[in-house]
């Protein structure tokens, strides 16, 4: 169980209290960012203002937003309505009497939120004659912003810019197909390949484990998922649509498109942020296809504070998925104010939003870990950062989909490539601006890192390699990924832990921090992964956080979170400086009881670390202690009271701003600058409400980032004098300082600003042959290192032209020493390019990329150094031998892709394999060829290959080879199977590991209801309706076609499936012949072949042709004769004929008609032998049917009727025998005898002979 704590004061000294104090007017100091000029702003520009009302309680408002949310406590889960907020929180009095001011002023108020935001609108001149400020416009030549400066007649804080339409200008966490495309245009190397491939979201489903859920009816209903984007997309109610119609999901119960400022959708086209709305909505919508969607769509130039008020205010949705980031390294740039405005009070919103039960999630980025600032400090962003806040991380996910199964691994980078440029994985990291809320504190910090809060907490699919399809503007499909996919995908599926649980969850970060411990189940560990510096691993990472959700088993879990103790922190003010003594009291119940014994504490926690920690005592019904601002609090701080009572522990806390917030004017964020010439630093400390410091110096440390020990060391002490000429602090930072990464920090004020020293080399990619998520190499293949140098922006010009493309550069393997190096040197084609060998057996692992350049100028008589750095994971080879569906294919066919793929004798069930299939012509195109087109391949467990196919080529298609053109269609092709294990394996780019195929010249038709002359020679048609006129050849018909209402000869050609001939004249020349159907047509058969007929109303001409089988089937023939039966004198032969289909009958002897019938029937023929010669004879009987068909049926018969003659003459011999003479001798009657039986069997074998 928790206590329930309630600090529900710190009171602060009366000498203090006007800083930030309700009633005082905050300064308005103008938003410079450096590079930009100022000019004055015309009076008749249309300009916004939002007008910040300071919340009342906000003490209260932090403690009620901690405690809904905090496993155990006696409030978990019992939110506030919105009446109760406003009657706590609400400024009603104030807010009141700044609106009857701006009415009775005549300004157009845009949108008010919580009653303590006011956006209004109107001209520069109008606003500032009302408002006491006056407009500045800000431009770099490109771009430009207003900006306002003075001090307000109001009270409260206003922010009048637009700058933050900088920051909004495109989606910063979105990837998709194309960002891969514009890298694959960026390099382009020999042997280098760029595999990409996707699959429908709800694929997903069996990832999360809520496919039962599903199935169940839990999907989302009754609960409302909230996207927050900007400018707009007008067509995402038909894209969803469409979305629903081809993956068939049922259309949301609600969908709701809310605009909080001014609204132009047509702008989301052009700024990107129309596909950063399709991804959100439609991924959104795939987790939850029963939940409501309220899509909010802000205008650019309104402040994130008053986007969250408005949302808040509103209390329309249960989640709200925010896919952006504002990074670290661009809070350098802001004022005072602003960054108050930005993270401050938009704090104060979520923490509201909490309170009322809302889950919000943010992107946590995708620069990987050193992507967005000049080494991993700064690359983490706001409100991923904030505590009330769940940022989402990134994975890569792989299925197999014959028996579903998946791997989840971190989305990891490819090596290194620059920002901007692509994307180089999930964000993970340290904040510089946020502390480590208490829910963290069981973490590690990371040494020489700052007490910051760690990102992300989480993480859901976001990688492209594979990715998702997704239907963008137009209704175009493509693939998509991004930590901006796994905030609305999470947000969505979170949807359905609510309606499981039949409750909001409010802000889920201590719930998941909680269930880490007592039920791991809930997540899915991800082990493997890296973002530079950081890597994946069990429990909690700097890459992924805790994991993939189990939703299945949050959703369980969720309902067995026990009692504990309620701790609620009040304080006066919001904002102190160091030194400032301040007094906590603190309210502790549990289950309602005040709690009056066990040991508590006050601790203030800063980025800097546990600054203090006080012990509380109980007196007068409360606890209380008293304590001193630390001089070393700087910054957003949390003053969090925390302790045991019985064993029974609890937490609350308040959120404050310490000290003096530090622009740097210069030098710029993330700029390229050389100590050794060195570096002026401009800046300038305000309070938050714009009130100069009175510190007349700064103190700022300087610290180098070293990649081989993942940590900073401090190089240099520099000290800023305040100098009113230009009213900042200024300094110089001078010296042989190590190259690369520097961090500038701060030490009596909140500020940092990160750059790179000496020769600028974070535009150089590294990268392994397959350019792909994770970046893995083999054994004996080569990194590939390229891209272009940075000078330095304070050397002379003509030194900076030379060390662009003069200076020394060299590459290292890294891995506690150096196990391999290359020289990078300046190639023709104006870029650096070079190979870094991967050595002979080396183990597997993460290995460092240590870049260094060098320039000496003798014009400056010194050296100038370069350093930067990357990573990249050394794998095992993977082989994947090939087979096809056929070695011999047609033109316009599809060719099925089989390859057994395995690293190290064991199969590859994970990864992601695709194949570049190319004429063998175009071999030493490969590369190129394959930024074009890769074919997918997925694992298919029941044969144990990864299977794909490609539509190959054809004269009347180019099928998925499109970057062929117009030729090439017929010869062989190669097909080259390239790709990454999910756990780092890596297959060969060489193309002498490619299979081939045969494309044989013959085109395929498929599928064509309705196919008419295109091309009636050399083709294959297959399942086709042919409707042609003339004549065609060198055909094949395959599968099941039909000839229609056509007059054609065909010749030449072969139908190996079923050929259906309907009103149709049709002459087969030389035609072989599987099976025809002939309807109501009739068809002439020449030197053809025909396995098998079906006719119906038809008539066939066959000339010198063969029919095997026909039907209907021959007329049955009988002759009523034995074959080879002796027949003599007249006979009559029976003849019997039995069809369907008889016309007429005709009876021939010998080749010669003897006799006609017509019909069906036992017909009678009649022939005198006598008038034949003796011998054999053949009696044929013909039978027409009205099909143009006949039959006919042939019998052999022996004509006997010499033999007859001789026998009777025989006969008439023997009876004359007895009345012979006896005179006869005996032997001579015996001669006689002997004489007679000779010739009569010289007879017979005359006769037999014929």
């Amino acid at each position: 169980m928790l206590l329930l704590l309630f600090v529900f004061s710190v009171i602060i000294p009366s000498m203090l209290t006007n800083v930030n104090s309700t009633k005082a007017q905050s300064e308005v100091i103008p938003m410079r960012l450096t590079g930009y000029r100022e000019t004055s702003l015309p009076g008749n520009t249309e300009v916004l203002a939002s007008i910040y009302i300071p919340l009342r309680n906000v003490n209260l408002l932090y403690s009620y937003a901690e405690q809904v949310t905090n496993p155990g406590s006696p409030i978990y889960h019992k939110f506030l309505s919105p009446s109760q907020v406003a009657s706590m929180f609400y400024p009603v009095t104030e807010f009141s009497s700044v609106m009857s001011y701006l009415i009775a002023h005549h300004v157009k108020i845009v949108f008010t939120a919580a009653d303590s935001v006011i956006v209004v609108k109107g001209t520069a001149s109008q606003l500032s004659q009302v408002l006491g400020i006056h407009y500045l416009l800000m431009s770099n030549g490109t771009t430009q912003y207003y900006t306002a400066i003075g001090t307000p007649k109001i009270s409260g804080i206003v922010i009048s810019s637009n700058v933050s339409a900088i920051f909004f200008s495109h989606p910063t966490t979105l990837f998709t197909q194309a960002d891969v495309e514009k890298l694959m245009n960026t390099l382009e190397q020999p042997n280098q390949t760029f595999p990409i491939e996707g699959y429908k979201l709800t694929d997903l489903h069996g990832v999360y484990n809520v496919s039962s859920l599903l199935a169940r009816g839990v999907n989302g209903t009754n609960y409302t998922v909230g996207i927050l984007d900007f400018y707009g997309d007008p067509y995402i109610q038909q894209q969803l649509a469409y979305f629903d119609k081809i993956y068939q999901i049922p259309a949301p119960p609600n969908f709701t498109v809310v605009p909080i400022g001014p609204y132009n959708p047509n702008l989301g086209i052009t700024t990107g942020w129309a596909g950063e709305i399709s991804l959100d909505v439609e991924s959104a919508h795939a987790m939850a296809p029963g939940a409501n969607i309220v899509l909010y769509i802000a205008n650019p130039n309104l402040p994130l504070s008053s986007v969250i008020a408005q949302i808040v205010s509103q209390d329309r949705v249960d989640t709200l998925s925010q896919s952006f980031s504002i990074p670290d390294e661009f809070f350098p740039g802001f004022s005072g104010p602003t960054f108050y405005e930005c993270v401050v009070l938009s704090d104060q919103y979520y923490a509201m939003g909490s309170a009322e039960g809302i889950t919000f999630l943010a992107s946590s980025g995708d620069g990987g870990g050193s992507g967005y600032s000049a080494g991993p400090l700064g690359t983490v962003g706001y409100p991923a950062t904030s505590p009330f806040v769940t940022a989402m991380g990134g994975t890569t996910t792989y299925l197999t989909f014959d028996g579903f199964s998946f791997n989840v691994t971190a989305w990891s980078n490819y090596g290194f490539v620059p920002p901007n440029v692509n994307f180089g994985g999930s964000s993970g990291g340290i904040s510089q601006v946020e502390p480590k809320p208490y829910y963290q504190w069981d973490l590690t910090t990371p040494r020489t890192y700052p007490n910051g809060r760690e990102i992300p907490d989480i993480s859901a699919n976001a990688d492209v390699y594979p990715g998702i399809f997704i239907v963008c503007p137009g209704n175009v499909t493509e693939i998509s990924g991004g930590t901006s996919e796994a905030s609305p995908l999470t947000a969505g599926l979170l949807t359905l832990v609510m309606q499981y649980d039949h409750s909001r969850l409010g802000n889920i970060n201590p719930d998941l921090y909680y269930l880490s411990k007592v039920d791991p189940a809930v997540f899915y560990p991800i082990t493997f992964g890296y973002n530079i510096p950081w890597t994946a691993s069990q429990g909690y990472n700097l890459v992924t956080g805790l994991g993939q959700l189990n939703v299945g088993n949050l959703a369980t879990a969720m309902k067995k979170i026990p009692s504990s103790l309620s701790v609620m922190v009040n304080v006066s003010n919001t904002t102190v400086i160091p030194g400032q003594r301040i007094t906590v009291e603190a309210n502790v119940t549990l289950n309602g009881t005040p709690v009056t014994a066990g040991q508590f504490q006050v601790t203030l926690e800063g980025v800097n670390g546990n600054l203090t920690t006080v012990p509380l005592s109980y007196q007068n019904g409360e606890w209380t202690t008293s304590l001193t601002i630390p001089g070393n609090d700087s910054g957003v701080t949390y003053l969090t009271v925390w302790g045991t009572s019985g064993g029974i522990s609890g937490y609350g806390m308040t959120e404050l701003f310490s000290g003096y917030f530090v622009q740097f004017l210069s030098p710029v964020p993330y700029s390229t600058s050389w100590t050794g010439s060195g570096i002026t630093i401009v800046a300038n400390a305000t309070t938050p409400s714009g009130s100069l410091s009175p510190e007349p110096t700064l103190q700022v440390d300087v610290y180098s980032y070293n990649i081989t020990d993942n940590s900073y060391t401090l190089v240099n002490e520099t000290i800023l004098n305040y100098t009113p000429s230009v009213d900042a602090w200024v300094g110089s930072l001078i010296g042989d300082l190590p190259a690369g990464p520097l961090l500038l920090q701060v030490v009596n004020g909140f500020g940092y600003d990160a750059i790179f020293n000496g020769i600028g080399m974070s535009s150089m990619f590294i990268l392994p042959p397959t350019v792909a998520e994770p970046g893995t190499v083999y054994p004996g293949q080569d990194i590939i290192v390229l891209g272009s140098l940075t000078p330095p922006n304070n050397l002379p010009s003509t030194t900076s032209l030379n060390l662009a493309t003069g200076s020394n550069m060299t590459a290292e393997l890294w891995n506690g020493s150096v196990i391999s190096s290359a020289t990078i040197p300046f190639s023709p084609a104006g870029e650096y390019l070079g190979y870094l060998k991967v050595p002979n057996k080396l183990s597997p692992g993460l290995y460092t990329v240590l870049l260094f350049s060098s320039y000496d100028s003798y014009t400056l008589n010194e050296t100038i150094p370069g350093f930067y750095y990357g990573q990249i994971y050394v794998g095992s080879e993977v082989t994947a031998p090939l087979n096809f569906s056929s070695h011999y294919v047609l033109q316009g066919s599809t060719l099925y892709i089989y390859s057994n793929v395995t690293s190290q004798g064991k199969v590859v069930k994970y990864g992601m394999f695709s194949a570049t299939v190319f004429p063998n012509i175009l071999s030493d195109q490969y590369s190129a060829i394959s930024t074009v087109l890769e074919v997918p391949l997925w694992y298919n467990s029941s044969i144990g290959l990864w299977v794909g196919n490609v539509t190959l080529p054809s004269t009347l298609s180019l099928g998925n080879l499109t970057y062929l053109g117009n030729s090439y269609f017929a010869e062989p092709f190669k097909v080259l199977v390239t790709g990454v294990s999910a756990y780092g394996g890596e297959t060969s780019t060489n193309i002498s590991h490619a299979g081939e195929i045969y494309v044989e010249p013959i085109t395929l038709i498929k599928n064509d209801p309705s196919y008419s002359v295109i091309q009636t020679y050399d083709t294959a048609f297959l399942n086709d309706t042919i409707h042609v006129n003339g004549n065609m050849a060198n055909d094949v018909f395959l599968g099941n076609d039909t000839i229609v209402d056509s007059n054609v000869v065909i010749t030449s050609s072969n139908v190996t499936g079923t050929l259906v001939i309907e009103n149709s004249h049709v002459t087969l020349v030389d035609a072989q012949v599987n099976r025809l159907i002939l309807v109501n047509s009739s068809v002439k058969l020449v030197s053809s072949y025909v396995e098998s007929i079906v006719e119906t109303s038809s008539l066939i001409s066959p000339i010198l042709s063969r029919l095997i089988n026909v039907y209907p089937e021959y007329p049955v023939i009988q002759i009523g004769v034995q074959p080879y039966q002796n027949l003599t004198g007249n006979v009559s032969i029976p003849i019997t004929v039995a069809g369907s289909d008889v016309t007429n009958v005709t009876v021939e002897l010998d080749g010669s008609p003897i006799a006609t019938f017509q019909g069906n029937g036992t017909h009678t023929v009649s022939i005198d032998t006598e008038k034949y010669s003796d011998g054999t004879h053949d009696l044929t009987v013909i039978v027409g049917q009205s099909d143009g068909l006949s039959t006919s049926f042939a019998a052999k018969l022996v004509f006997e009727n010499q033999l007859q003659s001789v026998s009777q003459k025989v006969n008439a011999l023997n009876s004359t025998l007895p009345s012979t003479q006896g005179t006869a001798k005996t032997g001579e009657y015996l001669s006689i005898v002997g004489i007679v039986l000779a010739l009569v069997a010289i007879v017979i074998s005359l006769i037999r002979r014929r």
